[in-house]
């Protein structure tokens, strides 16, 4: 049974959202504490505590004697916003999706390239297993989720102990991409894109790997086959 959320978590992720999706802008700035302490329907210290963690986060930025401004998350950003990033389970603005769209494209050609090198035929044809899971799968979310347990088995084959974590913290995001991806094209499309690198993978043909993903990766953005597009 999934935990009920607190206030402070519900007010934390409410002011989150806020910021990472643009409602609130670099320099806005918020409300006075007590008022909008008031309007969140909370007391005045978890709200003044909230305003800490957040500003933590790299989220928000307490001036003294001035007020709390909304952060430039995108220059002034650390681990802890890359963390409000990951978790994210809302529609973030364009930038920040193609951020991760290009982010997987440096993680999947570094494992493609590990793989490619090291990993073992046998490996190379279980990991292909995965993408038949895509075409079973009976909802967008399904075979989402199945295109995860694919790109994440990628990155355990490729050796680096670091890119599984990375790939497990975007999953959240990932998986949300991927959905709207099968929703609009069709669950063959995603895996026809998955299948594509794959095929050059099978073959240890890393130039020909490199080059397909670069071509999914613009496609995600900007092509044929764009993640912003509402069909």
């Amino acid at each position: 049974m999934e935990k009920k959320k607190s206030s402070r978590d519900i007010v934390t992720k409410r002011i989150t959202e806020m910021i990472l999706t643009g409602q609130l802008k670099p320099d806005d700035q918020l409300p006075p504490e007590r008022e909008l302490a008031s309007s969140m329907g909370i007391s005045r210290n978890m709200c003044s505590d909230i305003i800490r963690e957040l500003e933590k986060k790299g989220l928000l930025v307490v001036i003294p004697r001035q007020g709390v401004f909304v952060n430039d998350f995108r220059k002034n950003g650390n681990m802890h916003t890359l963390s409000a990033l990951m978790k994210a389970d809302f529609e973030l603005q364009p930038k920040e999706i193609a951020s991760i769209i290009e982010f997987k494209w440096g993680i999947e050609s570094l494992a493609c390239k590990r793989v490619i090198q090291n990993a073992t035929d046998e490996e190379i044809s279980r990991l292909g297993g995965y993408l038949d899971d895509i075409l079973d799968a009976d909802t967008p979310k399904k075979a989402a989720l199945c295109a995860y347990q694919y790109y994440h088995e990628l990155g355990v084959l490729s050796g680096n102990s670091i890119v599984p974590m990375l790939i497990a913290g975007f999953k959240k995001s990932t998986v949300g991409l991927w959905t709207r991806y099968a929703q609009n094209y069709g669950t063959h499309q995603l895996y026809k894109s998955l299948a594509e690198v794959y095929f050059y993978i099978n073959k240890r043909d890393l130039d020909g790997a490199i080059k397909q993903i670069s071509q999914v990766t613009t496609d995600a953005i900007e092509g044929d086959y764009s993640v912003y597009k509402v069909l």
